[in-house]
């Protein structure tokens, strides 16, 4: 199941419209018959967009892709106003190779929930009034921590500040670069206008303002970067990486396969592999893993009752990896040259990140419980009055709302 920017509906101009093109959507049997597959329909749980809407409050949501119609929940219509202003145009302009361009893409979303704020749609048209949920996805520090190279190619026309210069981090502790700056300044003023136009409409103190991530990047230290190649390629690399039966079964899973059972692997900071099915076992292919741990850069291999501690059981769940490979801190499995940073494993910089729940009736404090941001949901559904409960993924994993808070 893909669901990025290449199920986009395009112009002859290679510009996104914004909608998603069904005949480019993966296909399911639904009733014996071969249908279209859309975003909200591959989510296994309901939204937290979903449980507000049954209790009668208005929702609205503004993020990169129009993929992100998952956030409807498999309901499909969890999200009143659903806004996806596309940030990665296929063969036309990739907003995310300058920080600059990122900025400007932010903006049509940071407009959105201006206009939501004062009670209209997302593009400024009569509304129903302020969403009871709602809120938007930045992208431009994500962006300003992984260029290696800002505009590289020139594509972004409105960037003349930072063409050329390198994103990420000066340091190991962290000191942003420039263009990493820019990011960070650009983010700060968008959520500063949002609580301006909050105050204007006289909702400041009646809202909950939460200010997270989905995501870190690493490595932060910017000499510990890594780029080696794509998993596969380095273990056809090995000696017997062409000969032996777990190396193989691992550069099968790489290969688009035609027909019959298909593997496939995922590789970044992380190198996440579904085998083929070809009778050699993850058991197998994680021991040879871990007979060439320093040749493969490899920190971690996860298989067997490791990986069923933390995720379903492949055996019965095919979502999840046969075999899942966290690499030494700050290797990139890519030849990539645009990113210095990547996103995806189980590293303390891809899952550490900042976490701010705002309002005037709370105490000014800083908090080191640890916590979990899928603790965010169940927190608002309790400060709106609601269940968290009704949110199925919350029975299920037994997740608790944040502490600290007075509701």
């Amino acid at each position: 199941m893909v669901f990025d920017e290449s199920i986009d509906r395009y112009n002859a101009q290679n510009v996104s419209l914004n909608v998603i093109d069904p005949a480019k959507l993966p296909r399911h049997l639904d009733n014996g018959a071969c249908l279209p597959l859309w975003p909200h329909q591959a989510i296994r749980t309901n939204t937290i967009f979903e449980v507000v809407k049954a209790a009668g409050g208005h929702t609205a949501w503004a993020d990169k892709h129009p993929a992100y119609d998952w956030v409807n929940g498999p309901s499909g219509t969890g999200v009143d106003d659903l806004y996806t202003p596309e940030i990665t145009n296929v063969n036309g302009l990739d907003a995310t190779v300058s920080v600059v361009c990122t900025v400007k893409n932010d903006g049509l979303k940071v407009a959105a929930i201006l206009n939501e704020i004062h009670g209209f749609n997302h593009d400024g048209a009569p509304g129903p009034g302020t969403p009871a949920v709602f809120g938007m996805n930045f992208q431009a520090v994500s962006v300003g921590q992984k260029l290696a190279k800002d505009n590289f190619d020139g594509s972004c026309a409105d960037d003349t500040q930072f063409t050329g210069q390198a994103g990420g981090y000066l340091d190991g502790a962290g000191t942003p670069t420039k263009v990493l700056q820019y990011g960070l300044e650009k983010t700060d003023q968008a959520l500063a206008s949002m609580i301006v136009a909050l105050k204007s409409q006289g909702i400041y103190e009646s809202t909950l303002f939460i200010v997270s991530a989905k995501h870190g990047q690493s490595p932060i230290n910017p000499l510990k970067v890594n780029k080696p190649g794509h998993f596969a390629d380095l273990v056809a690399a090995l000696p017997d990486g062409t000969t032996n039966p777990a190396a193989i079964a691992i550069n099968n899973a790489g290969n688009n396969c035609p027909t019959g059972p298909c593997g496939a692997i995922s590789d970044d900071d992380v190198a996440l592999i579904w085998l083929q099915g070809q009778g050699v076992t993850a058991a197998q292919v994680a021991a040879y893993l871990n007979a060439n741990v320093n040749a493969l850069f490899i920190e971690e291999v996860m298989a067997g009752n490791e990986l069923k501690l933390k995720f379903n059981d492949p055996a019965h769940d095919s979502r999840t990896p046969d075999v899942i490979v966290q690499p030494i801190y700050g290797t990139i499995y890519s030849t990539s040259s645009k990113k210095n940073a990547e996103h995806g494993g189980f590293s303390y910089g891809d899952t550490n990140v900042g976490l701010i729940v705002s309002n005037p009736t709370l105490q000014a404090a800083t908090l080191k419980t640890p916590v979990a941001t899928s603790q965010v949901a169940p927190t608002i559904l309790e400060a709106l009055g609601l269940n968290p409960k009704n949110l199925k993924s919350v029975q299920v994993e037994k997740t608790e709302k944040l502490p600290g808070l007075p509701f």
